[in-house]
């Protein structure tokens, strides 16, 4: 078998939600965890019975939706090439989120894990992943290169929400498979769960002191309001701080859509 397509992101925009409703479809079997990070290691093509295992069941098409595949360079700096090099027919679907949404959500999913105790607006200052994991015209044109156009879908997070159906059904053409109901009742009760998983091997610190912090800042985040009100409140500067940074990422990936994205650029 090979794997046949990829949710790869962008963090918090949605992709746990769209695994539930393509794990749903009977031609296909998702992996399970929903995020292997399996092409993360360099050292993948010794381990690819692993890999394989996380596919319980024979289908039509293999998926599965590693979000930390658009946070390069963070991890392996061959993936592309490895991700060729394993299948050059792979599918890519990446959702796009408004930048400082998404930026928000981010905080509040690193915060109640433990690895966040900062205000928000500190922490993107002395933290560059938040900014990386936006950049999504950076994250997406090597896949493109690499693979085609024709093999990579980009898809706008609020369009997703507001009609997932619709959403659905054009990725199910994008996979060249029929297309089903959903019951999005059930997605979103799935989807809330996942919310709290921890088990994550890639949000494992990996020394005893690391460990302990994390330990220590999920206790605090226990006594604070659970929407983070005054710690995930971006000010004015910081805004505007986002705004500029990814000024230049906007415009690209307008013009790489053909969408007016004007409304993330203030």
């Amino acid at each position: 078998m090979l794997v046949d397509f990829m949710i790869i992101g962008a963090m918090k925009s949605a992709t746990t939600h769209l695994s539930e409703a393509l794990s749903s479809h009977p031609d296909i079997c998702f992996s399970t965890p929903k995020e292997t990070n399996f092409f993360c290691d360099e050292h993948w093509r010794d381990k690819l019975d692993s890999y394989h295992n996380c596919f319980k069941n024979q289908a039509a098409l293999y998926g599965e939706g590693s979000t930390n595949y658009s946070k390069y360079p963070v991890y392996n700096p061959n993936l592309h090439e490895d991700l060729y090099s394993y299948n050059p027919d792979l599918k890519f679907i990446y959702i796009v989120r408004h930048p400082l949404d998404r930026i928000r959500s981010h905080y509040i999913h690193a915060y109640k894990r433990g690895f966040e105790s900062k205000n928000i607006n500190q922490a993107i200052k002395i933290n560059p992943h938040y900014l990386l994991v936006t950049r999504y015209s950076s994250q997406i044109k090597p896949y493109i290169n690499r693979f085609g156009r024709q093999q990579v879908k980009i898809i706008f997070f609020e369009d997703y929400i507001t009609a997932p159906q619709e959403h659905y059904d054009a990725i199910c053409k994008f996979l060249d498979i029929p297309t089903i109901s959903l019951d999005l009742s059930k997605l979103n009760k799935n989807s809330s769960r996942q919310k709290n998983i921890r088990h994550k091997k890639f949000d494992s610190p990996k020394t005893f002191k690391d460990k302990l912090l994390k330990g220590i800042n999920i206790i605090k985040s226990q006594f604070r309001d659970v929407d983070l009100k005054d710690e995930a409140t971006l000010d004015a500067e910081t805004k505007a701080y986002i705004i500029e940074s990814l000024h230049s990422e906007v415009e690209a990936l307008e013009l790489l859509t053909g969408r007016d994205l004007s409304h993330w650029k203030h």
